[in-house]
C-alpha cells in the first residue's frame, strides 16, 4: 500500500470519529438531564471510568520512561476521562443550556484532536514503507531494447550470408535472455518455397558448429521452415556428452534408424542385473513402433549374435533391454519342484530372457492340453520331451512315449513310463490304442453314476489322464507303410481326445502342414497348448514352424548357430589375434508361444548324458510309482486286440478297419510285411521296447532274430561297420545280444 493510500485511510477514520464525538455529546446532554441514576448514564460513565482507569495504569507505568508510547496513550485515553467529566458536570448542574454548551465544546475539541491521535499510525506506516522501497532491488530495465538488439543482429548476419530464395527470418524466440540460443522462422516470398536448407549454411550464416543447428519442417506449408540454433547447449553438451534424449534422437529415432519417429521418454540402469531399460513412445501415438534390433545392436555397439538386446511393443510405447552379458547363457537345472505343475496345471519350463519364468501347461481349464515342440537335432528338444514327460507324472497322469528313431535320451524314460517304443510301426499301434481308448472311457461311469467329458479336477473319474508322445511325427507320417494311418489316427486323437483326458503331444526337426499333419491338427494344436519352438535352422524352417501360430509380423529372426564369445576388432584380425572361441551353444534356446506371442526362453536343463543319467532322471519323477491304465481300460483293450505287442507283424491288422478323419471306418490296402529282418534296406520299426504296464508278452526272439534286429536298428553305413566287426571278432554274438538286451528291457 502506498502512502497516498494509507493517508485516504486514516481520513475516513478521522470522519467517522468525529461522527460518533457527535453522537457521543448528544447523549452526554440529554442522559444526565432526563435520568441520572438510570442505566443509559450509568453505562456512560462506568465505561468512561474504566477507560480512564486503564489509561492511568498504563500511563504510570510509563512515566518514568517517557516516550512516544505514554503520549500515544494519554491522547487515546482523553475522550473517555473528558467525557466522564461532562457527565458529572451536567449532572450537578441545572438546566439544560450549560449542559448543552459543555457537551458542544467537547465534541469540537476531540474532533480537533483526532487526526493528531492517528498521525503515530501514519508515519510508522510511512516508514515501513520506505523500509521496503529500500529492500527492494532495482528494476531492471524492459528487454525490448536488447532484444531488439539482437534480433538486428540475426537479421543482418542472414542478410549477409545471402542465403538464396531472399528468404527472411521471422519471429526470433531467444531461448534465454542472457543467451544466444535461439528458434526461428524462414520465411520465402509469397507464393514460393524455402530453398533446401542444410544444416552447413545455417551454421556458416551464423558462424556456429554444423552440430548446433537443426532445420525442422513446419505446419505453414513449403513458404516456411524452422531453424534452431542452439551454440550454447551445443558446446555444454560436448563438455558434459549428449543427454539420453539427444542421443536417442540422433541414433534412433531418425528415418531409417531402430526406432523411427520415437521419442525417448527415460532410460533406466539396473546395475544388480547389468541390464540398462529404455523406454520409448511414437510421436504419433496412433502409430506402432517398428523395433529393428539389429540396427539397435548397431548403435549400441553389441553384437547381434550375443542375444543381448531384446525389444517389446505395448500400443504406441516400446522397451528394449540391453543386456550386459547374454541373459540366456546361464544353465538353470531342472528339480522336481519345477517340474510338478500347480492345480492350475503351470510348471516351470524354462528362464525368459528377462529373467522370468515361462511355464508349460499338463491341463487348461477345458480339459487336457496338446503339445508341439519343434527343433533340429541338438535343439534340446529331446530334453523338453523329457520334462514334459516328468511334469505328467508329477501330475499322476500316465504317458505313452514313441519315437521315429532309437533316440538315448527318450530310451531312459523307459522306466518312468506306462509304454515306450520305437518306430513307425509302434506309433500307428499306440495311436490305435489310444483312439480306442476314447470309445473305453466314453462308456465309463463316473463316481456320481453318470458318464461325463473329462476336467482337471473333477471329483469322481474313473481313470487316469493320459498324455501320448510322439517324436519325429512328420518322419513316421512319411513312412511308406503306416504314414497314412499314423496322420488320420492323430487328426482325430488331436480333435477328440481331451475330451476323454487323452493329450497328443508331438515334436519334429520341422512343423508344417505337409506330409502328415493336417491343417486341422495343427490348429487343435495351436489353440489347446503352447507350442515350443527351438532351434530350427534356417530361416525358411523357422517361418514354416511359426506360420499359422503367430501373426507374420511377429515371426522371429532364426537363432545364430552359437551366441556371446570374444568378438575380435578388425584391427586384432589384422594383427593375426586367433579367436578364443568361447562361443556358446543354443541347445535349449527357442521360444514358447504365449498368447499369440514367441517368447524367447532357454528351456531347464537335466544331465542325461553321463554314467549317472539314470540318477538325475529318477530325481525329476515321483519315486517308485508309474502311472498307468487301470484295470477295466486294460482288459477292455486287450478284448480288442489294440494292448498285445506293438511291434509284431501287422499280419493280423492288415484287413482290419482304421477310422478316417470323421471317425468312420475306412478299408486299408493290404500290404506286405517287411519283417525282422529284412537286411539293410529294412525299415527301422522292429525294435521292440520295454512294454510297460498292460503289455503282453510274446515269444522271445532267437538269438538269429535278435542280432538281425539290432542291425537293422543301425543306420546302414553303422550297420556295415558292425557286421565287419562281428566277422572280425571284435564284437562277439553275446556283445550283440547283451545290448540287445539293454535297449529293449
Amino acid at each position: 500500500m502506498s502512502t497516498a493510500a494509507l493517508g485516504r485511510v486514516v481520513a475516513r477514520q478521522v470522519h467517522l470519529e468525529r461522527v460518533l464525538y457527535g453522537a457521543a455529546a448528544l447523549g452526554l446532554t440529554i442522559a444526565p438531564n432526563t435520568d441520572p441514576t438510570g442505566p443509559v448514564n450509568l453505562t456512560v460513565l462506568g465505561l468512561g471510568g474504566a477507560a480512564t482507569a486503564l489509561a492511568s495504569v498504563r500511563a504510570w507505568r510509563h512515566a518514568g520512561t517517557p516516550d512516544a508510547h505514554l503520549l500515544k496513550t494519554v491522547m487515546r485515553a482523553l475522550p473517555a476521562a473528558t467525557a466522564v467529566a461532562v457527565d458529572v458536570t451536567a449532572m450537578v448542574t441545572g438546566g439544560w443550556h450549560l449542559d448543552a454548551a459543555a457537551s458542544a465544546a467537547w465534541c469540537l475539541s476531540m474532533g480537533w484532536l483526532a487526526p493528531f491521535s492517528r498521525s503515530g499510525r501514519l508515519r510508522h506506516a510511512q516508514e515501513t514503507l520506505r523500509q521496503i522501497e529500500a529492500a527492494a532491488p532495482e528494476e531492471a530495465p524492459a528487454p525490448e531494447s536488447r532484444e531488439s538488439d539482437f534480433e538486428r543482429t540475426l537479421h543482418a548476419m542472414w542478410a549477409r550470408a545471402e542465403i538464396p530464395g531472399d528468404t527472411r527470418l521471422r519471429r526470433i524466440d531467444r531461448h534465454s535472455p542472457d543467451g544466444i540460443d535461439f528458434s526461428a522462422l524462414v520465411k520465402a516470398p509469397d507464393g514460393r518455397a524455402v530453398p533446401r536448407l542444410d544444416e552447413v549454411t545455417v551454421a556458416a550464416a551464423f558462424g556456429v558448429p554444423e552440430g548446433a543447428v537443426t532445420v525442422l519442417g513446419t505446419a505453414y506449408g513449403p513458404g516456411w521452415a524452422e531453424i534452431v540454433v542452439t551454440p550454447g547447449a551445443h558446446k555444454t553438451a560436448q563438455t558434459a556428452g549428449p543427454s539420453d534424449e539427444s542421443w536417442w534422437a540422433k541414433n534412433i529415432a531418425r528415418a531409417g534408424k531402430a526406432v523411427p519417429g520415437s521419442v525417448l521418454e527415460y532410460r533406466q540402469r539396473d546395475e544388480a542385473r547389468g541390464v540398462t531399460h529404455y523406454v520409448a513412445r511414437m510421436e504419433d501415438e496412433t502409430e506402432a513402433p517398428r523395433v529393428d534390433i539389429k540396427k539397435f545392436c548397431v548403435a549400441v555397439g553389441v553384437s547381434h549374435e550375443d542375444l543381448r538386446v531384446f525389444g517389446h511393443v505395448d500400443r504406441n510405447r516400446v522397451h528394449v533391454m540391453v543386456c550386459d552379458v547374454p541373459p540366456l547363457a546361464a544353465v538353470n537345472h531342472a528339480t522336481r519342484e519345477s517340474v510338478t505343475p500347480d492345480e492350475r496345471g503351470f510348471w516351470r519350463l524354462g528362464i525368459a530372457y528377462d529373467g522370468s519364468y515361462v511355464r508349460g501347461r499338463v491341463h487348461r481349464p477345458e480339459g487336457i492340453a496338446l503339445g508341439l515342440i519343434g527343433g533340429v537335432s541338438g535343439s534340446g528338444k529331446s530334453q523338453l520331451i523329457v520334462l514334459c514327460v516328468a511334469a505328467d507324472a508329477n501330475a499322476h497322469m500316465a504317458s505313452w512315449v514313441a519315437t521315429e528313431a532309437p533316440d538315448g535320451k527318450i530310451a531312459l524314460l523307459s522306466g518312468h513310463v506306462d509304454r515306450h517304443g520305437v518306430g513307425a510301426v509302434y506309433i500307428w499301434r499306440m495311436l490305435k490304442a489310444a483312439v480306442a481308448l476314447m470309445d473305453i472311457r466314453g462308456q465309463m461311469i463316473w463316481a456320481d453314476g453318470q458318464r461325463r467329458d473329462w476336467s482337471p479336477g473333477a471329483p469322481g473319474c474313473p481313470y487316469t489322464p493320459l498324455t501320448v508322445y510322439v517324436d519325429e511325427f512328420l518322419a513316421a507320417c512319411r513312412d511308406e507303410e503306416y504314414g497314412e494311418r499314423i496322420t488320420d489316427l492323430a487328426d482325430l486323437l488331436s480333435v477328440k481326445g481331451r475330451k476323454y483326458g487323452i493329450g497328443l503331444k508331438i515334436a519334429g526337426q520341422d512343423i508344417k502342414v505337409d506330409d502328415g499333419m493336417t491343417s486341422t491338427m495343427r490348429n487343435q494344436l495351436k489353440a489347446n497348448s503352447r507350442p515350443v519352438i527351438l532351434n530350427m535352422g534356417d530361416a525358411a524352417a523357422t517361418r514354416r514352424a511359426f506360420d499359422g501360430i503367430v501373426k507374420a509380423e511377429v515371426v522371429p529372426e532364426p537363432l545364430p548357430g552359437e551366441y556371446g564369445g570374444t568378438q575380435l576388432t578388425i584391427e586384432e584380425r589384422i594383427a593375426g589375434a586367433e579367436s578364443p572361441e568361447d562361443a556358446l551353444g543354443v541347445g535349449g534356446v527357442g521360444w514358447i508361444v504365449v498368447q499369440g506371442r514367441p517368447v524367447l526362453m532357454r528351456t531347464l536343463y537335466a544331465d542325461l548324458s553321463g554314467p549317472d543319467a539314470r540318477t538325475n532322471l529318477a530325481t525329476l519323477f515321483p519315486p517308485a510309482t508309474v502311472q498307468a491304465l487301470t484295470r477295466h481300460e486294460t482288459e477292455a483293450l486287450e478284448a480288442l486286440g489294440r494292448l498285445g505287442d506293438w511291434y509284431a507283424p501287422d499280419e493280423s491288422d492288415d484287413d482290419e478297419e482304421d477310422l478316417d478323419d470323421e471317425g468312420e471306418p475306412r478299408k486299408r490296402r493290404k500290404k506286405k510285411s517287411t519283417g525282422a529282418g529284412a537286411g539293410a534296406g529294412a525299415k527301422r520299426n522292429s525294435l521292440p521296447a520295454g512294454g510297460g504296464a498292460g503289455a503282453k508278452t510274446r515269444a522271445t526272439p532267437s538269438a538269429k532274430d535278435q542280432v538281425a534286429l539290432f542291425l537293422d536298428m543301425l543306420p546302414a553305413a553303422t550297420r556295415a561297420q558292425a557286421v565287419d566287426a562281428v566277422a572280425g571278432g571284435d564284437i562277439t554274438p553275446e556283445d550283440v545280444l547283451d545290448a540287445y538286451e539293454a535297449l529293449t528291457h
